[in-house]
């Protein structure tokens, strides 16, 4: 067992020896304050989780190719990298689904045959009623009526990180559930 003393590149030498003991050590001296870094960096207390949780995931995974002189700079580049890439894929989905709301209401049908559009009105239709009637609302008054996450935080008496949550939740159903009409949305240049 390897002696909490030790210093972070010598229990990073044996977590390369898959030594488990010396992997806890180094999580429960930096996990709470790389996931409070990236709770901070995101807004969001799940999402920090996810990402500090994630960055040592990727650790162990791979501990054995990784060439590390300092321990603690690494994992806060790596959490920085993984802070970036999730709100990059989070603009991403914001404008995919703003321009699929454009498209959804009509107003950039391009060449796509009426009955191509009927059926991706339907799908989205029948994917959100799947959804949770509090989840549906929110993302109905978020993307139909354009408001912000303040005023519908405002509106139904609930803190802004749980409208946060439910239209997170509806886009990411959305773009799972549509990933079948990538194709047209290639084209139609909504993604």
């Amino acid at each position: 067992m390897p002696d909490p003393e030790l210093s972070d590149i010598d229990l990073f030498q044996m977590l390369r020896h898959d030594n488990v003991r010396a992997f806890e050590i180094l999580y429960n001296k930096y996990w709470y304050d790389l996931y409070l870094l990236a709770a901070a960096k995101t807004g969001r207390s799940d999402i920090g989780q996810e990402l500090s949780q994630q960055l040592f995931e990727n650790l162990w995974k791979k501990r054995k190719e990784l060439q590390i002189s300092n321990v603690r700079n690494y994992l806060y580049a790596a959490l920085k990298n993984l802070v970036i890439d999730h709100i990059r894929r989070h603009i991403q989905e914001e404008k995919y689904l703003v321009h699929l709301h454009n498209y959804l209401s009509g107003s950039q049908v391009h060449g796509i045959a009426d009955l191509e559009y009927e059926e991706l009105s339907k799908t989205v239709e029948n994917e959100l009623k799947k959804l949770p009637e509090k989840t549906q609302y929110i993302y109905h008054l978020s993307r139909n009526e354009m408001r912000t996450v303040a005023e519908i935080a405002q509106e139904m008496h609930l803190s802004e990180k749980t409208i946060e949550y439910h239209i997170t939740k509806a886009l990411s159903h959305l773009r799972t559930s549509l990933s079948r009409y990538l194709p047209y949305l290639i084209i139609l240049e909504i993604i």
